[in-house]
């Protein structure tokens, strides 16, 4: 027998140990309003629908009866969707494409409000296309879209505060309102937040995983814990030592600078062998290469650049090569650790040829224009299909 709303909302109250008084206190309103919902002698008004959805954990339409309370198959079927949209987006289409992935996240929110993977989804996309695509969102939308977009996801973040149960996406939520406040130069909000964060909060569930897991002998279980840390440890290093190196070489100074890069190169090749050109940090190509190169030519070194062009060229090739074909690197710090690169077996290498082009080409490469291996790397790029 098909369930009415006050019958689906005495049901949730219940499940959520919560009387009638409680439920209205937390939706401030009279515990009579609820007593009637419940009687189906009256019905939620419109603007409540979402709040009790929030309280509930459920989507709205289960409220309506439309659906049950797992939705996990739905969920992953729209944010493929989405998926695909942004990876078959090509140059210049960034900012509409972006606007189009958004009213698909907005639509997900409005069907599931709550749900952490939405959410999540919605407000670390929006906080990178502020973020990466300002001057392309700007000519779309003009600056009070982007301000508009910014106040959005700071609701859609404070929503995961408010509800999350996970320690680590509230952080993560937290940060992208951080990220927020350094896009606008709200220093002090930005400061202030992220004196909340604890120190000890970062991935200490998976090293207290790590440590039970030894504790009751799960062997297996602990060397894929260790997997996971090593992965993530790794991850964070190498991306700090490049973020040292990019500030010594924005300082001028390059001998550094180049100490970082080639710590960065050597910690990859040391962890990953002849798996060195999937490491899980992938997409850091211009500090293991164009940024050294752009040193070691303002050195005088313009061979020793070249040969780390020819390099980076061979790593973006690699990587276009191996999108899509495997999910485990076969080393021992990480071997069967699953690494997803793409989305779907057909999704493709997002713009190899710009990919190619944009590493090769900048103003300090133009001493290189008349060298024969610079040219054949510009020719190998261009003649990307």
């Amino acid at each position: 027998m098909t369930e009415t709303m006050g019958q689906i909302i005495k049901r949730l109250r219940k499940e959520h140990n919560l009387t009638q008084e409680e439920l209205a206190e937390q939706l401030n309103i009279s515990a009579a309003a609820v007593s009637k919902w419940e009687n189906d002698t009256s019905m939620p008004d419109i603007s409540q629908v979402v709040p009790l959805a929030n309280l509930f954990g459920v989507p709205t339409d289960v409220l309506f009866g439309v659906h049950g309370t797992e939705h996990t198959e739905e969920i992953s079927a729209r944010l493929k969707e989405i998926y695909e949209i942004y990876d078959g987006c090509k140059n210049g289409e960034e900012g509409p494409t972006a606007l189009i992935i958004l009213d698909k996240y907005r639509d997900a929110i409005r069907t599931y409000p709550n749900n952490d993977t939405v959410l999540t989804e919605a407000m670390s996309f929006g906080t990178m296309i502020i973020r990466d695509n300002e001057s392309d969102l700007k000519t779309v939308i003009g600056q009070k879209g982007i301000d508009d977009l910014a106040n959005e996801v700071i609701r859609w973040a404070e929503l995961v505060i408010k509800y999350s149960s996970s320690t680590g996406l509230v952080l993560l939520a937290k940060r992208k309102i951080i990220d927020i406040y350094i896009y606008r130069k709200n220093w002090d909000a930005a400061f202030a937040l992220a004196e909340t964060f604890p120190n000890t909060a970062d991935n200490i569930r998976s090293f207290l995983m790590t440590d039970l897991k030894h504790a009751v002998g799960d062997t297996d279980g602990e060397r894929m814990q260790l997997f996971g840390n090593i992965h993530t440890l790794s991850s964070k290093l190498g991306y700090r030592v490049s973020m040292l190196g990019n500030l010594y070489m924005n300082e001028g100074n390059l001998e550094d600078a180049l100490y970082c890069y080639a710590f960065l190169r050597n910690m990859v090749e040391a962890m990953y062998g002849e798996e060195k050109y999937r490491p899980p940090f992938h997409d850091d190509y211009y500090p293991m290469y164009r940024f050294p190169a752009e040193c070691l030519v303002k050195l005088g070194r313009e061979e020793e650049a070249l040969e780390l062009l020819s390099e980076g060229v061979n790593f973006i090739l690699a990587q276009a090569e191996n999108y899509n074909k495997k999910r485990y690197l076969d080393v021992p710090l990480l071997r069967d650790y699953p690494f997803g690169f793409g989305h779907d077996g057909n999704a493709e290498y997002h713009d190899l040829k710009g990919r190619l082009v944009r590493f090769l080409e900048c103003d300090t490469f133009k001493c290189l224009e008349e060298k024969p291996q610079y040219k054949a790397l510009i020719r190998q790029a261009e003649s990307i299909k």
